[in-house]
């Protein structure tokens, strides 16, 4: 039996099919993840909204008809959100051009849930990253700019010390 961890990611699928529907929840939340799920894309949409979910997973035949459109929705409500779409093999010639939009990936069905799982966790762990690369950023930043005044700081101290002033 998988163990949890106390800060469980939190997914969202938007899917019509209910058999998919309930393979994905079944095995993801058995992979130790909260998992929310509705059938519609304006349903999806205002549960993106109220949770912020990490990772998106959206059926291929409820996606919109322009890709960029897609994304944009998503990103009013989160700076990156990672997007996965489920397709057959014949929706794969409509949803490549959903990848150069910023959708991460595609889950080919039926499912491999092997692949699913290394999806999903790949996106937690880059996001992660990323999240500790913003971190040391704004630290770095943040001493760049403040140096110039300690050093101003330290010279005073030592010219009092030394009876300058």
């Amino acid at each position: 039996m998988r163990t949890f961890e106390k800060n469980r990611t939190r997914l969202l699928i938007i899917c019509q099919d209910q058999k998919l529907t309930n393979k994905l929840v079944t095995l993801l939340t058995s992979y130790g993840y909260y998992v929310d799920y509705c059938s519609t894309r304006k349903e999806g949409i205002l549960k993106f909204k109220q949770h912020k979910q990490a990772i998106v997973i959206f059926e291929a035949s409820l996606l919109p008809k322009f890709p960029g459109h897609l994304f944009r929705i998503f990103k009013i409500f989160s700076s990156n959100p990672k997007i996965l779409i489920a397709a057959h093999e014949d929706e794969e010639a409509k949803v490549y051009p959903y990848l150069n939009n910023g959708v991460y990936d595609i889950i080919q069905l039926p499912l491999r849930f092997e692949y699913l799982d290394f999806s999903i966790r790949r996106l937690i762990a880059y996001d992660n990253l990323m999240a500790r690369h913003e971190f040391l950023t704004i630290l770095s930043r943040l001493i760049a700019y403040s140096s110039p005044l300690w050093i101003y700081f330290i010279i005073v101290l030592v010219r009092r010390s030394l009876g300058y002033y």
